[in-house]
C-alpha cells in the first residue's frame, strides 16, 4: 500500500515538473519593430506631417533605447492612436493630442509548438503627446446640476462649478533630470520646451477658498429646497424622519477658512487632510500644490500638429524586481521595466519640436 501511494506522489510529481517545462521563452529570438498608424483621420486635418512627426519619436525611441536595438525575444508592436476630431480638447491644448503605445509581443514554445502573445499577455507601456497634464493634474471637481434641482438655481450652480473646476490638485515637482525633463512625484516624465512658460500658474489660499464657498453656498440652498420637497413628500405618507443636525458643508468649510490668517489666505494653497478637515486647504505648502493650467505653455507660433509635450508613467526596477518578476510569472522577462531602466531619459528634450 504505502509502495502505490509513493508512486502515485512521484508520478503527480513528474506530471507536475512536465507541465512546468511545457512553456520556454525564447529570449534570443530575433524580433521586428513594426509600427502601426491608427489614428483617427480628420477631414481637413494635415494627417501625414502628424502622422510624421509621430513616426519621428517611435524612429528615436526603436535607434536609442536598447532594448529595441535589437530586438530579441519578443516583436515590438508599436501603435500610433487617437482621435484628430477631437475639437473641445484642442481648443483648449492648442496642440493635437495622440499617445504611441509600445507593446512586447514576446516568444514561447509550448508543447513542441512556437507561440507568440497578443493582446493583454502582451505587457506594455504608452506616452501622451500633447496632454502636459495627464496624471500630473487632478481637476477639482464637483456634482453638476441634476435632474429636479430648483431650476433658477441652475445657472448659478454651473458658473460656480465652472470657476472651481479651473482648480487643478498637481503632483510636486521630484527632481530636473535635465532642462525640459521633468520627474514628478507619484513616477511621471513630462518633456517639454524649457525656454516656454510653465504649465501651471500658482493659486493663493484665498482663490481657492472663494471658490469652493461659491459653489458650495450655491449647493446649500439647492439642498434645502430639495430636503424640504422631501420632508413634504414623507409628510403626505405620515413619515416623520428623525431629528438631524442642520450643518451644511458650506457651513463646515466656512468655520475652517475663518480660521486662516491674511497673511495665510495669501500664500499658495495646498491639498492635505492628514489633519482632518474637510477642505485639507493648506498654507504651509504640504500635500498637493493647487494651480492653474497656464495656456501660455502653448508656443502658438507653431501649427497644432507640432509636438510640444510628451508624458509618460515613469516605472523602472531594480535588479532584484526584475529577478521577482520572473519567478512570478515563470520566467517571463519584464520588459516594460527593461524599456524603462534603459531609455536615456536626459536627451527626450529633442524631441519637442521648437520651431
Amino acid at each position: 500500500m504505502k509502495k502505490g501511494i509513493i508512486f502515485a506522489f512521484f508520478f503527480l510529481f513528474l506530471a507536475k515538473a512536465s507541465t512546468a517545462q511545457e512553456t520556454r521563452f525564447l529570449t534570443d529570438k530575433q524580433g521586428e519593430y513594426i509600427v502601426k498608424n491608427q489614428l483617427n483621420k480628420c477631414p481637413g486635418f494635415d494627417f501625414a506631417t502628424y502622422s510624421g512627426n509621430l513616426k519621428v519619436i517611435t524612429d528615436w525611441f526603436h535607434i536609442n533605447n536598447p532594448v529595441l536595438n535589437p530586438i530579441k525575444g519578443f516583436d515590438a508592436i508599436v501603435i500610433m492612436g487617437g482621435n484628430l476630431c477631437d475639437d473641445d480638447r484642442h481648443s483648449f491644448y492648442y496642440g493635437v493630442m495622440s499617445y504611441i503605445h509600445f507593446a512586447f509581443y514576446y516568444f514561447y514554445m509550448q508543447n513542441g509548438e512556437m507561440k507568440q502573445a497578443t493582446g493583454w499577455s502582451a505587457h506594455g507601456t504608452e506616452i501622451n503627446i500633447n496632454n502636459p497634464i495627464h496624471n500630473i493634474g487632478q481637476i477639482m471637481d464637483e456634482s453638476e446640476f441634476k435632474t429636479g434641482d430648483p431650476p433658477a438655481l441652475k445657472q448659478p450652480l454651473e458658473k460656480a462649478l465652472a470657476n472651481l473646476k479651473q482648480f487643478y490638485l498637481t503632483n510636486p515637482v521630484e527632481r530636473e533630470i535635465s532642462p525640459g525633463v521633468i520627474l514628478f512625484k507619484g513616477g511621471y516624465i513630462l518633456v517639454f520646451n524649457p525656454d516656454r512658460p510653465w504649465i501651471w500658474k500658482p493659486v493663493t489660499v484665498r482663490e481657492i477658498v472663494d471658490a469652493e464657498l461659491a459653489y458650495y453656498r450655491v449647493k446649500k440652498e439647492i439642498d434645502s429646497i430639495n430636503y424640504q420637497k422631501t420632508l413634504e413628500k414623507w409628510a403626505k405618507l405620515n413619515f416623520k424622519p428623525p431629528e438631524m443636525a442642520n450643518t451644511s458643508v458650506y457651513d463646515v468649510l466656512k468655520k475652517e477658512y475663518s480660521a486662516l490668517s491674511s497673511e495665510e489666505l495669501n500664500k499658495p494653497a495646498s491639498v492635505s487632510r492628514d489633519d482632518g478637515d474637510i477642505s485639507g486647504i493648506r498654507a504651509d505648502g504640504v500635500g498637493m500644490p493647487v494651480m492653474r493650467f497656464n495656456p501660455d505653455c502653448w508656443d502658438r507660433a507653431l501649427p497644432p500638429t507640432a509636438i510640444q509635450f510628451i508624458s509618460f508613467e515613469y516605472k523602472p526596477a531594480s535588479y532584484e524586481e526584475l529577478q521577482q518578476f520572473i519567478k512570478r510569472n515563470d520566467g517571463l522577462t519584464d520588459y516594460v521595466s527593461l524599456f524603462m531602466n534603459k531609455l536615456p531619459f536626459k536627451e527626450l528634450g529633442a524631441l519637442i519640436n521648437k520651431k
